[in-house]
């Protein structure tokens, strides 16, 4: 594959990737009414759980996946050397990744007896979790074979295609749980839904790699031990990052269905349910600028490398700052329009929830450089240091003020160490001064926090002054919008962005023209 072709599918693999993002979210605001009309809130809240519990045993790949990936993306070739590297990368993929699904099922074996007396269920739902929880440790086992037979697909610029079918059966699979779910089947209506997800792209993927790895042989002979070993030592601290990240980010709602009710689990995960699709969205202009930002910081002068930084910053976090305001203005009202007043926690939570939102955000793009550079030991252990003070605060906290208490918790767990040991981390190594980052991030989020406060003030005034109806809502939420981010363009990205707006729209979008 040429290197134009390869960048044209890495372009249509980003910009898929991130319309199936924004289409998955849609899906899941028409979904969530559907399934709360059929569950109560501590159903509902159980459920969450079950998937809270799939993400943290999908964790124990050791980074194993990533380096799978990494691997193949070093053989694209059709000759006789990349092919029979290909089956051996495969076939020890693949025979790794059944061993680590038998360990997974077997986890959750071991704790799924313990889950009912862990969260206080009442008889009915203790009489379902066990075996549910079963049943998806066998479901999750399964899915590790899924990644083995996936990540050749990604490695090779083939991203929308295997991402596509994948989200084709993701949404057959939300339609088939609103369908269990009307006809009384219960939680297992998730259970039933991820089994044929699973299998289905199982299914596909085989079909898949006949069409286009015909050569391709999964076979003990091809098995290779020093490959199992180089990486498993690759993908280490990748598995120590994202254990971490799995821990700060998605624990909260395991503290509260312990330190709180199932109820509130429910009500928190709505009411957090934006800002989380936020910094899905917002993590992709870091993920997006991966191929660039590694090879300037590999091969290019420290000086370039700092006004790459500086400038991925200031875009991070112009967005997560416009981002807040936007969500703060408009989150409670569109909770109320979407499933009731009843599932909106407080706007402490919410707020608490953007601030978390803008914070994780910030910091992973500045961890993104170092990762991209190299230097992910020091990272990656910290992160875990950060994860353990985590759960330690959000329990504490929990159980003296309840939902604020776990979002106070992870937010003083993260400025207590990533927060400050990331910017020291990148002047250790990059070169890159404390002041770059302070300015880049200080300067853009207090000027529009002054223009989001205005606004916030505006639509909590129209609100009182308007029908609550869901087109006085959707106009109001556009010109919020075109305000607040037309100030951000005019005010903070147009300079550093401008030259790169197609000439076409440099005129529309009031930049001025490079001499």
């Amino acid at each position: 594959m040429s290197f134009v072709s390869r960048s044209r599918s890495a372009l249509l693999g980003t910009v898929s990737s991130q319309a199936f993002t924004i289409i998955g979210m849609l899906v899941s605001i028409v979904s969530t009414p559907l399934m709360v009309r059929y569950l109560d809130k501590e159903e509902y809240g159980l459920s969450i759980l079950f998937f809270q519990v799939i993400g943290y045993l999908a964790l124990f790949d050791f980074g194993f996946g990533p380096a799978v990936i990494q691997q193949f993306a070093l053989h694209r070739g059709d000759d006789e050397h990349n092919q029979l590297m290909i089956n051996r990368i495969m076939s020890t993929g693949v025979y790794a990744f059944l061993a680590l699904g038998l360990l997974v099922s077997l986890i959750g074996f071991f704790c799924a007896p313990f889950v009912p007396g862990m969260y206080h269920l009442r008889a009915d739902l203790a009489e379902v979790a066990v075996p549910i929880v079963f049943t998806l440790s066998v479901v999750m086992g399964a899915q590790f074979l899924q990644r083995g037979l996936g990540g050749i697909f990604y490695a090779h610029h083939r991203q929308t295609l295997i991402g596509t079918t994948s989200f084709i059966v993701n949404i057959s699979g939300t339609i088939l749980s609103i369908v269990l779910l009307s006809q009384g089947v219960g939680l297992w209506a998730f259970v039933y839904s991820n089994i044929f997800q699973v299998f289905t792209t199982l299914l596909v993927q085989v079909i898949l790699l006949r069409r286009y790895y015909p050569k391709l042989k999964i076979a003990r002979i091809h098995f290779d031990k020093p490959l199992l070993k180089l990486l498993f030592s690759n993908g280490r601290f990748m598995f120590l990052h994202g254990l971490a990240t799995q821990i700060i980010l998605n624990t909260d709602r395991l503290v509260i269905g312990k330190v709180v009710s199932l109820a509130a689990v429910t009500i928190f995960s709505i009411t957090v349910r934006i800002p989380e699709v936020g910094l899905s969205l917002l993590s992709r202009v870091t993920e997006n600028a991966t191929p660039a930002v590694m090879e300037i910081v590999t091969h290019e002068s420290s000086d370039r490398a700092r006004e790459q930084y500086r400038r991925v910053l200031l875009l991070t976090s112009t967005l997560g700052t416009l981002a807040f305001w936007l969500i703060l203005c408009f989150n409670q009202w569109f909770i109320t329009l979407w499933v009731g007043p009843s599932f909106f926690a407080s706007n402490l939570v919410l707020s608490l929830a953007l601030v978390l939102m803008v914070q994780q955000t910030i910091v992973r793009s500045m961890s993104f450089f170092l990762y991209a550079k190299g230097n992910s030991r020091q990272l990656s252990l910290m992160s875990l240091f950060e994860a353990g003070l985590n759960i330690a605060l959000s329990v504490f906290l929990g159980q003296q003020i309840g939902l604020p208490g776990v979002l106070v918790g992870t937010l003083i767990a993260s400025s207590l160490t990533s927060s400050w040991y990331t910017p020291y981390l990148l002047k250790k190594y990059l070169a890159i001064p404390l002041h770059d980052s302070w300015s880049s991030i200080l300067v853009p989020a207090a000027g529009i926090s002054v223009a989001g406060g205005v606004v916030y003030m505006f639509v909590k005034w129209m609100q009182v002054v308007l029908p609550n109806t869901v087109l006085v809502f959707g106009l109001l939420g556009c010109l919020a919008g075109v305000l607040l981010a037309g100030f951000t363009w005019l005010m903070f990205l147009r300079h550093p962005f401008g030259p790169y707006v197609p000439a076409r729209l440099q005129r529309i979008l009031l930049v001025v023209p490079s001499s």
